[in-house]
């Protein structure tokens, strides 16, 4: 009897948990078909930062790194591993707990790819994949030291107070770092026995972002490919008090797919990251998210632009970095480039250019009181940003001597002798004319100038209108007039000549020269409120300024660059001991 009554005891001891765990699956199975109330929806997701590379190597060695394999023109490249260039982004996770183990120990459902078959198709053809990105390599190395020598050129001819010059000059540091290591990436690939043994492997790391600039790493523990979906796990199995963990893996899905499209763009609105039509931008953005403020776009094509944003579009000022080297800086008006806005100081170099017509003014006369020259006015034609009040020193002075093959300043001699006396740098310039022979105009001019060492170099003034051009002969027959007059003054000065011309003109003709653009210093008349967008040497800014000691108008110009660089022109192309 004792016996069977401890059997019966057993028995219900046995039954009675096994009802309790029944009653308890029940519960979780009850819990897990309950509808989740808005707010323990809210509480279950959390923003991840999703972030992937590529590494390429050989036999498990990475050789190199890059953040998107499919576009080599655009990617960052880096051959360092201290310096890995990663593709970021937010993705909404959801805390997850299963059935059997409803304790919940920092599980989140997210966004993955199973690299596996991906790697195993780009493996398959990755020597014709990298020989065919070699040429995109040797291009894109190319376009960077064309961009780099045009960063070197603005920080030469700029300094510290310039508008965009420590920006400029952080954009010239990271461009040497890029064709350093796509240079490097080159010379690997030119290698073809080597290229044929590389493999490449895709990496997705995940991170949960805390307060403040933390962040929890998470490691992958599970990838379902059917789905596109992966469970990660907090590093230190953590998760915040106030999270709600879900049961239901499939509603959680939906549910991540759901916030995706609500959640993807970072509610901050100074630091947002937008996938426009343009590009991808980050920066300031507004209630639509639209870039306003200041912010980045780096276009699909390689283009980065850095500034100033309002409506969607590029406003105020900004940094254009070209994929073919190009930059523009300067200011821009509803995504239209309108130049570079100088700030006028004492410390630029300024000069004026002088003919007859600073002496005769109808029937009067006037003379100019050299000792006295300084310039009072930068002119109205157009709005100018001056810091400080107008009176600048006339370092240099371009004066006419000649005109087609028959005109001659009858003041040169004594402008060019009394100017020099006041210890301002003179050049003498030719004003070019359609109905002269070329040949002719040269000896004229160089029979009526006079050249000293330490001169400025001499100049060829060349302004014709397009019906004048026209009637010459077309753009061609004067751009060959003008590199015989260039040529043959050089060979009897000693020193290439300046060439002078109108906005116009560059815009029309000068475009068809790049030989002239390349051997020649250009002064560039332009009365706009913005520098040229060329590669100048001297910016004609004004016709109507004010210097005193001179009657009436004066053409004002501006040196491009400041005193030192002044200083280096005069050195190299200063006109020297015949």
């Amino acid at each position: 009897m004792g016996k069977a009554k401890q059997i019966d005891r057993k028995t219900t001891v046995g039954l009675a948990m096994a009802a309790l765990l029944f009653l308890v699956m029940a519960i979780l199975l009850v819990m897990r078909l309950l509808p989740t109330d808005d707010e323990r929806l809210e509480h279950s997701q959390a923003l991840l930062e999703y972030s992937t590379h590529y590494e390429i190597g050989i036999d498990g060695e990475p050789l190199f790194y890059m953040d998107d394999y499919d576009h080599w023109q655009t990617a960052r490249i880096s051959t360092n591993g201290l310096d890995i260039p990663k593709s970021r982004r937010m993705v909404t996770g959801v805390w997850t707990r299963r059935f059997f183990t409803p304790a919940c120990r920092g599980r989140l459902l997210a966004e993955g790819t199973d690299p596996a078959p991906w790697e195993k198709t780009a493996n398959d053809s990755i020597a014709a994949t990298l020989s065919q990105r070699l040429p995109v390599l040797t291009h894109r190395a190319a376009a960077l030291e064309k961009r780099i020598e045009e960063l070197d050129y603005f920080l030469r001819v700029h300094n510290v107070m310039d508008e965009g010059y420590n920006t400029i000059a952080n954009y010239k540091t990271t461009s040497e770092v890029e064709l350093q290591n796509i240079s490097k990436v080159v010379d690997l690939l030119s290698d073809s026995t080597r290229r044929g043994k590389m493999q490449v492997r895709l990496v997705q790391q995940y991170a949960l972002p805390t307060d403040g600039e933390n962040s929890i790493p998470c490691t992958i523990s599970e990838m379902d490919g059917t789905t596109g979906t992966c469970m990660v796990q907090t590093a230190d199995r953590w998760m915040p008090d106030s999270a709600y963990a879900l049961y239901d893996s499939q509603f959680s899905i939906a549910l991540r797919r759901e916030a995706d499209s609500i959640r993807s763009i970072p509610s901050d609105t100074v630091n947002a990251v937008v996938q426009t039509t343009n590009g991808v931008y980050h920066g300031e953005t507004d209630s639509q998210w639209q870039p306003q403020g200041h912010g980045t776009m780096h276009s699909p094509n390689g283009k980065i632009y850095d500034g100033m944003w309002a409506n969607g579009q590029r406003n105020g000022f900004g940094i254009s970095l070209d994929s073919d080297g190009k930059v523009r800086i300067g200011e821009w008006r509803d995504d239209v480039y309108q130049g570079e806005r100088l700030t006028y100081t004492a410390e630029h170099v300024y000069g004026i250019d002088i003919s007859r017509h600073q002496h005769e003014k109808g029937r009067h006369k006037y003379g100019i009181t050299w000792p006295q020259v300084r310039i009072t006015h930068l002119g109205s034609k157009s709005p100018k940003r001056i810091s400080g009040s107008v009176d600048y020193p006339v370092d240099f002075c371009f004066i006419k001597s000649t005109e087609g093959a028959s005109v001659v300043n009858k003041y040169y001699n004594s402008d060019y002798v009394r100017a020099r006396q006041a210890s301002i740098r003179v050049g003498t310039y030719h004003f070019f004319s359609v109905k002269s022979a070329v040949r002719e105009q040269v000896s004229f001019f160089l029979k009526n100038s006079r050249f000293r060492p330490g001169d400025l170099p001499p100049v060829l003034d060349v302004e014709p209108t397009n019906a004048q051009i026209s009637h010459y002969g077309g753009t061609e027959k004067l751009l060959s007039a003008v590199r015989t007059w260039l040529k043959l003054v050089e060979e009897r000065v000693g020193v290439k000549p300046i060439l002078y011309v109108n906005q116009n003109f560059v815009t029309k003709h000068l475009a068809n020269a790049p030989d002239i653009k390349r051997d020649y210093r250009i002064w560039i008349a332009r009365y706009g409120e913005y520098k040229p967008d060329l590669r100048l040497t001297i910016w004609q800014l004004a016709p109507d300024g004010r210097v005193r000691g001179i009657h009436g108008e004066v053409d004002i110009n501006v040196f491009n660059g400041y005193r030192d660089q002044y200083e280096a022109f005069l050195e190299q192309d200063s006109i020297r001991a015949q």
